[in-house]
């Protein structure tokens, strides 16, 4: 089984939608799907980790993105909007940075977010839609250790841009969630064994807190909305506000 079918009120935000999910099994992604069930949407998830409700795909193998939004279509009819959350992150500095992690980090977090978008693009022409991709905060201001991971995302950001300009006309927005320092997979592991770096981060970030998987899967929904009919090529930064004290040094 691949897909919830919302449970949501009637009237929902997104109410009898069919929504593809890249990324699925993550915290974040699985956050993303709830959110979309509880608006009224039908949310189909893959991943490359299989897991209760969430098929396997891998979004690097062009014929595996299309067979995934191919059996969307086959089970619910359509495909009303994409959510582009598969992503990786490695750590090197960039002196030590080896072809073979840059080109893994860049493969799945920006070529796998372009043939998910163009499959899905595909699928929606002459209906119209709406693509979200996962970006980041780090795509708008570069990381020590991070280069690949900052690259990728700001293309995300480019990719974004250069799809809604020519989707536009076809009735298909597009559009980035770009979130901050959210306690959710790796991270949040690091901060239940490091209380103190939790602290520091919490300092440095001028909201005061740490973000939830809930604070960006509320703005993918909003994004996928009506609510949002008239925003495309947007990036929207939901990161407390760190980037800010990232520029101030």
């Amino acid at each position: 089984m691949t897909a919830t079918t919302g449970q949501g009120p009637a009237g929902g935000s997104l109410e009898a939608k069919v929504i593809g999910v890249t990324g699925a099994s993550g915290d974040l992604g699985r956050s993303i799907v709830a959110r979309l069930e509880q608006a009224g949407a039908t949310a189909v998830g893959c991943d490359l980790r299989e897991g209760a409700g969430v098929e396997g795909c891998d979004v690097t193998e062009r014929a595996s993105i299309d067979g995934f939004v191919k059996r969307i279509i086959e089970r619910h009819g359509r495909l009303d909007a994409m959510v582009a959350g598969a992503g990786v992150v490695e750590r090197s500095p960039a002196i030590d940075l080896e072809e073979a992690s840059w080109s893994r980090v860049i493969g799945i977090n920006l070529t796998g977010a372009f043939h998910t978008a163009q499959s899905a693009a595909r699928a929606m022409a002459g209906r119209g839609g709406s693509i979200v991709f996962i970006g980041s905060w780090i795509g708008v201001a570069p990381a020590r250790d991070l280069m690949s991971y900052c690259v990728s995302k700001a293309g995300i950001d480019m990719l974004a841009r250069c799809l809604a300009l020519e989707l536009a006309p076809r009735g298909i927005r597009v559009n980035v969630v770009a979130p901050g320092v959210v306690e959710a997979g790796v991270s949040a592991q690091i901060f239940r064994e490091a209380p103190e770096r939790r602290r520091e981060m919490e300092q440095v970030i001028p909201i005061g807190r740490l973000s939830q998987p809930d604070d960006v899967s509320d703005c993918v929904e909003f994004l996928l909305s009506e609510r949002s009919s008239y925003v495309t090529g947007t990036t929207l930064v939901v990161d407390g506000g760190i980037r800010l004290a990232h520029a101030g040094g």
